[in-house]
């Protein structure tokens, strides 16, 4: 759940991850890392199609 503050413009928008201990972790953190996530993606799809399947492991 993306959380973006509306009462208070000095916040920052922060992603909340619902579980037993509850974590908050700031947008800009977690677009950086899905950003990550997306060019690690990308890498190993290209290796795979590249014929390197231990790339992709």
């Amino acid at each position: 759940m993306a959380v973006i503050p509306d009462e208070d413009p000095g916040l920052e928008p922060t992603v909340h991850i619902h579980s037993h201990d509850e974590h908050v972790i700031p947008y800009e953190i977690m677009r950086w890392f899905m950003e990550q996530v997306a060019e690690q993606v990308e890498r190993c799809r290209i290796a795979f199609e590249q014929g390197e399947p231990e790339a992709v492991e």
